[in-house]
């Protein structure tokens, strides 16, 4: 039986309770400790909602209670480095949000602690346990594709999402680092290069679109990779509507996936065009995606849709971590090197626009 883990949280924001706390609880993994938050409030209020025993008054009481195994750090991303070493050099494990710092010098100091007191410390790249994620992952791995040479990604999301309007951190560069590329293309650079591997070249162009702020929340970016794929992401924070579709282009076959929200320009979370039949040219498991046109008939070549079971991706996340902490974390868990090389490419991105 898999062992349970304490989890100090650090930061009471949104996104602990209404995505990592209810994770945590369905994973069956870990049990809150603790949590801390300088709104002392707040951190009451969650701490009453998921029966947290204990209101830490300072992060250092949150991280180093020898009922803590694990630090969860959702604080603004200018203080990640600060909770991370803390709870590293108290011998805990850690889960950092993303972006896992503002610096280069920051992230790779965090990564030194890891390495150095022996402990796991974890990205929270969520995106990368989705199901489409996953499916995409199997058909690169089967060799569906072939060896893709083009990916252009979209990403589009109201500004109103983000909980506080402009009070939130993220429309603090100081705090945030930066409100569309830093925080929501994160996700997508990671996911780009976890599945088609290291860039070589960045290009990068912002603009401020809404009154409200002066920060980048529509973005362009260029990427090369070193396999020769080139590819555009768009970031538009604008946006009134959602939509998050990426198109990888294979010598061999063409996959087109979205994020858990279907729109009508799409018509299933994830698709690929196969020039033969479906049944010779996917993987058995994941032929179990498809819903052939007639059922008693095979799916035909062509535009082939597949709906992968879908999964909680935060549940699915805190397993990964505690797999790793266990010593065997899953193929493409993202780590703290992983939060690096990320981080490194998105600054790469905010400095080639830099006259």
């Amino acid at each position: 039986m898999s062992e349970t883990y304490g989890v100090a949280f650090v930061g009471a924001g949104a996104v602990v309770s209404a995505r990592h706390l209810p994770g945590l609880v369905a994973s069956g993994r870990g049990v809150a400790r603790a949590i801390f938050d300088p709104d002392r409030a707040k951190a009451q209020a969650v701490a009453e909602e998921f029966s947290i025993p204990r209101v830490a008054e300072s992060l250092a009481e949150a991280v180093e209670g020898a009922d803590v195994d694990a630090v969860l750090i959702a604080s603004p991303n200018s203080f990640h480095r600060a909770g991370a070493e803390l709870a590293l050099a108290a011998g805990k494990h850690a889960l950092c949000e993303k972006p896992l710092a503002l610096t280069l010098e920051d992230a790779r100091a965090m990564v030194v602690a890891a390495e150095a007191a022996g402990k796991i410390l974890f990205t929270g790249f969520h995106q990368r346990f989705s199901a489409e994620h996953q499916a995409i992952r199997r058909l690169l791995e089967a060799g569906v594709l072939g060896d893709v040479r083009a990916f252009h990604s979209v990403v589009c999301e109201p500004i109103d999402v983000i909980p506080g309007g402009t009070a939130n951190y993220r429309f603090s560069r100081e705090q945030g680092g930066g409100l569309t590329l830093m925080d929501l293309g994160s996700h997508r650079v990671d996911q780009i290069r976890a599945l088609l591997g290291e860039v070589a070249a960045v290009r990068c162009r912002t603009r401020s679109v809404l009154p409200t702020h002066e920060l980048d929340d529509s973005v362009l970016v260029e990427l090369e990779m070193q396999s020769g794929a080139l590819g555009t992401l768009a970031f538009h924070r604008f946006s009134r509507g959602f939509f998050s579709p990426c198109t990888l282009v294979g010598t061999r076959a063409t996959a087109c996936f979205g994020a858990a929200v279907v729109n009508p320009f799409q018509s299933a979370p994830l698709a690929v065009f196969l020039e033969e039949a479906p049944e010779k040219a996917l993987p058995r498991d994941v032929l179990a995606w498809t819903r052939p046109d007639r059922w008693w008939g095979d799916s035909r070549p062509g535009w082939v849709a597949l709906w992968p079971p879908r999964v909680d991706t935060f549940e699915t996340q805190w397993r990964a971590f505690f797999d790793a902490v266990e010593g065997h974390p899953p193929a493409d868990a993202p780590l703290g090197e992983d939060g690096l090389r990320a981080l490194e490419i998105v600054l790469r991105a905010y400095a080639s626009e830099a006259p």
